[in-house]
């Protein structure tokens, strides 16, 4: 089995089975992230801060009444979080920020889990290209995530409703 990807991603074949896990789904792969930009270029990777045996991507959070700071899993379809400060909760919407320059995030399409929840994109390059990014929802204990690749960006949209 091939250790990294050929745009270089280290590939982490899914860990123990899971009950209700098809045979199929065994064969699929993760892969980590290693540069993660905001939309003015800041890397958010916190290298300080490991999350399954990589460092994460280091997030702040606002919402009426509480902002704070957190740390995602940089694992393609692990939703861990390190809560650095203020507190997040289940089901609640929050609004992301770059934590270095605080610009916020920019917002891809609607999520389906609430009527006001976003996929929010943040690029794999310096500058944003939402063709090579990675996507996931802003409300705490939603799933949906997703890496995209060239020409995915607009699948993707199709599946959520958006085009």
């Amino acid at each position: 089995m091939e250790r990294f990807s050929k745009d270089g991603r280290l590939i982490i074949p899914l860990g123990k089975r899971k009950k209700g896990t098809k045979d199929i789904d065994e064969k699929k792969v993760r892969y980590v992230v290693t540069e993660v930009y905001c939309p003015n270029g800041c890397n958010i990777i916190d290298k300080e801060h490991e999350i399954n045996s990589a460092p994460g991507l280091r997030i702040k959070f606002k919402r009426p009444g509480m902002e704070g700071e957190f740390v995602l899993s940089a694992i393609q379809d692990d939703f861990d979080k390190i809560i650095l400060s203020g507190k997040l909760e289940n089901g609640v919407k929050d609004e992301l920020y770059c934590p270095h320059c605080g610009v916020m995030f920019k917002k891809l399409v609607n999520c389906s889990c609430k009527s006001d929840a976003d996929m929010v994109v943040i690029g794999l390059t310096p500058m944003l290209d939402f063709n090579n990014a990675i996507s996931f929802c802003n409300v705490t204990g939603c799933t949906n995530g997703t890496t995209i690749k060239s020409g995915d960006v607009i699948r993707h949209m199709q599946l959520w409703g958006a085009v």
